[in-house]
């Protein structure tokens, strides 16, 4: 049969995951769970170009590929040229669609729900991912256990740290010495509009909070070049703050594995600070799509507290960037939360 004799020793796969960062990180556990059932195959990643840093350090990963590096035809070329058994598309879209199909791959796995999928996978499921009954990275391990019931569950399913490297963490480390930095809290107040998420003043009330609950508590505020304007404005109210200008994902991610706490809003920094294990305080809505149901911490949800402030009202727009009001109640839940974190509880 298909699944027991042809999926048994496939040579080459490709594993498929072109959108965002939090996506990408929540997909890691279901890429080297391909790798433990396959060990013998060389195994290549498709990402973008921006967040290609977030896989490459895995060494059980034997190459990755950032499709827009290529014009499409030099791409066309590369992927056949990988002579790829197997492609495992964990998002679909329009492009993933042509890719899977023109990799040349025999057996096409991947989620069915535009009317072409049905015709390129053909080894697809139906998932239904927009009722977000589970965690995005178990929508992902359920298309790779569909390669091969009997033999995905003789694996552990493990959730690899990322690997950021020296240079990432000597840029880390210079920061904090040079500013005396030491048990601090990291604040990345930014979520570039893929979800709801507190405005920087909403921001700079939870900070004064614990400003008042400790004085002497050290700050980290993160954020891209495109956001320093806005992280300066926080530190220049606030007491304790350092801004953290990251220039890479990985740089972003060496600063987080050293915090006691890490608080954000539901977006790739967040899924980092999750992969490498950190307490954390996270802002979602409660919106289906959205909420920490799809979207949580994947294993790391007995050190996160989700602040969800439309726990008790429906917001009016949920494409808006922000919630539309954020009372005292959830700033002191919000502060209350990071102190707990603090005192280990």
């Amino acid at each position: 049969m298909f699944r027991s004799k042809i999926l048994e020793e496939p040579k080459s796969i490709i594993i498929s995951r072109t959108d965002k960062i939090g996506d990408l990180v929540l997909s890691v556990p279901a890429i080297s769970t391909v790798k433990k059932m396959y060990p013998k195959a060389k195994l290549y990643v498709l990402v973008r170009k921006y967040n290609m840093e977030v896989v490459k350090g895995f060494t059980f990963i034997d190459g990755v590929l950032a499709i827009d590096d290529y014009s499409k035809n030099e791409l066309y070329k590369k992927l056949k040229q990988i002579k790829a058994d197997i492609f495992i598309a964990l998002y679909s879209d329009n492009q993933v669609l042509k890719l899977a199909w023109k990799s040349g791959a025999k057996y096409r796995v991947g989620p069915l729900s535009k009317p072409l999928s049905f015709l390129v996978y053909n080894y697809g499921i139906k998932q239904k991912r927009s009722e977000s009954i589970k965690n995005e990275a178990e929508y992902n391990l359920d298309l790779v256990k569909h390669l091969n019931e009997e033999l995905f569950n003789r694996q552990k399913i493990t959730i690899d740290k990322l690997q950021y490297g020296r240079t990432n963490h000597n840029k880390a480390l210079e920061f904090l010495n040079e500013n005396n930095i030491y048990n601090y809290i990291l604040i990345h107040p930014f979520s570039g509009g893929s979800t709801k998420n507190f405005t920087v003043d909403e921001y700079v009330r939870v900070i004064k909070g614990i400003n008042y609950e400790n004085k002497n508590l050290q700050i980290v505020v993160t954020s891209s070049l495109d956001d320093k304007a806005q992280a300066e404005r926080i530190a220049k109210e606030c007491s304790n703050v350092y801004v953290f200008i990251t220039s890479s994902i990985l740089e972003l991610a060496a600063v987080i594995d050293k915090c006691k706490v890490y608080i954000g809003a539901g977006t790739g920094p967040s899924h980092i600070a999750g992969n490498l294990c950190k307490p954390s305080v996270c802002i979602y809505p409660n919106y289906p799509t959205l909420s920490p149901i799809r979207w949580g911490l994947y294993g790391n949800d007995e050190r996160t507290t989700y602040i969800i402030p439309d726990r008790e009202r429906k917001e009016k727009d949920y494409k808006d960037r922000t919630f539309d009001n954020i009372t005292d109640n959830i700033i002191n839940e919000t502060v209350k939360a990071v102190m707990d974190k603090l005192n280990g509880q």
